[in-house]
């Protein structure tokens, strides 16, 4: 049953993107790599963060350098507040290159809870695009909101497991004016390899648009294809409860 999960999630991933790049639609592929540590201070409270390269391919395609490290703590109830600073360096053929300084600020919680809970993401960003050949700005607000599920099966031990889940997020540009990046809506599938309580393998599948509606004569899309390395440290037994984020 593992293999024919895995090899399904497999095989809808290698057959969505040619799916859509011969669609006619204006869609771009691109490939993200991250490497996601946190370390526990304790079972409340940890330090997290992710540290990627991320690149559209295409002749005119753009690479970008992502560092976000952020904070996380328990509030009452079942309540996480987090908060970061995002950076986001965009090295472009066409046009100037681009950093991005994001702060962030979050709130999320599980709700209904039981055997596959439906996780729920709040969360208010400042951005500030920098041109880096004239240092000119542009300033916006944006708000997000993810909701995303997953369920463990094939677990031999504890700690060692596959994790299936499905994500949605919409955007929204609350005030000012947004940057080079301008994402409305993703869509996700993916799966995770518990290879040890502190060491997670994680596959990601993303239809992204620039439009809430997607509409072919007027929406930008992009797929991109995830692969992340999540790394935990701190109290061994926080590392057991805290699930891959």
């Amino acid at each position: 049953m593992t293999r024919l999960i895995c090899i399904g999630l497999l095989l809808l991933a290698a057959g969505t993107a040619p799916a859509l790049a011969q669609s006619g639609y204006d869609t771009t592929e691109q490939i993200w790599i991250d490497f996601n540590p946190a370390y526990f201070i304790h079972h409340d409270l940890k330090i997290f963060g992710d540290v990627g390269a991320r690149w559209e391919v295409g002749e005119d395609g753009w690479w970008r350098l992502v560092v976000r490290p952020s904070f996380r703590t328990k509030l009452a109830g079942r309540f996480h507040f987090a908060f970061g600073l995002g950076n986001f360096f965009t090295f472009n053929q066409v046009i100037a290159d681009r950093w991005e300084f994001r702060p962030f600020q979050g709130l999320d919680f599980n709700w209904p809870r039981g055997k596959v809970p439906l996780h729920h993401y709040f969360r208010l960003e400042e951005r500030y695009d920098f041109n880096t050949s004239t240092w000119e700005a542009k300033s916006s607000l944006r708000g997000r909101y993810k909701l995303s599920m997953s369920y463990r099966f094939a677990a031999r031990k504890p700690d060692r497991f596959w994790q299936a889940f499905a994500s949605a997020e919409a955007f929204a540009t609350l005030t000012g004016e947004q940057g080079q990046m301008r994402e409305q809506s993703r869509l996700s599938l993916g799966v995770d390899r518990s290879l040890t309580h502190d060491i997670h393998l994680r596959f990601e599948l993303t239809w992204q648009t620039e439009g809430v509606f997607y509409d072919p004569d007027r929406t930008t899309s992009n797929l991109y294809f995830r692969f992340r390395f999540i790394k935990k440290w701190g109290k061994s037994q926080s590392l057991r409860k805290e699930t891959s984020s």
